[in-house]
């Protein structure tokens, strides 16, 4: 039982006509077996129930059977002094223990809802880390180091394509320059090859392939 039991007191009591029907004295003696009952005094089973009901109410032991006869009268209490309609107006949820049972539980919701939601957001930023690392490595894996050509190499590629560039003279001339273009590391030696065959440079001009 709760160190502090309550009960529920209805706004309408004000008005009901069977407690109107009693005096003052009365009234509060109805409104004190209410409060015992709630707080399972009307429901021990020993030869001194009547004596602390009467302690209770504030009477002497022999005016209690009077009080009893005039709320039972009016239809309050049965003849054992039990309220008549308690189950009706009273509920086993209204227990404290009950209250504080169904908070820990909601508490408990929230947090497990909170735990999940912070497990996801971590998921996702290992998710994004893991993302960027494998961004990284394809990033390492697209940048090619640039390694010089040797003239057969440039030699070979010309005849593929078809072009007239001396592939010596091609050589020689970004060796010097140590294989920049202006300011720029050249990245692409092939590229460079066929942009001195647009420029026609050196008389390059695509020569006509051989039908086999």
């Amino acid at each position: 039982m709760s160190k502090l039991p309550w009960l529920r007191l209805y706004t309408d009591t004000v008005d009901n006509e069977k407690i109107r029907l009693l005096a003052f004295e009365d009234r509060w003696h109805f409104i004190a077996l209410l409060c015992l009952k709630q707080q399972g005094i009307l429901d021990e089973n020993n030869d001194l129930l009547e004596r602390k009901i009467a302690v209770k109410l504030g009477v002497q032991l022999r005016e209690l059977d009077e009080v009893k006869r005039r709320l039972n009268e009016v239809g309050l209490i049965h003849l054992d002094w039990q309220p008549i309609g308690w189950e009706n107006k009273q509920y086993k949820s209204d227990s404290s223990s009950d209250r504080v049972r169904k908070h820990r539980e909601n508490k408990k919701k929230d947090n497990s809802n909170v735990t999940e939601t912070l497990q996801k957001r971590k998921s996702n930023v290992l998710d994004t880390e893991s993302e960027t690392d494998t961004n990284k490595e394809t990033d390492k894996k697209n940048t090619k180091k640039f390694t010089p050509p040797s003239v057969d190499q440039v030699r070979q590629y010309i005849e593929d394509k078809g072009y007239s560039i001396d592939p010596q003279k091609f050589v020689d001339h970004y060796e010097t320059s140590g294989w920049m273009r202006g300011s720029n590391k050249i990245k692409s030696w092939e590229a460079c090859v066929r942009t001195w065959a647009s420029r026609d440079c050196d008389g390059a001009k695509p020569k006509q392939r051989k039908m086999l």
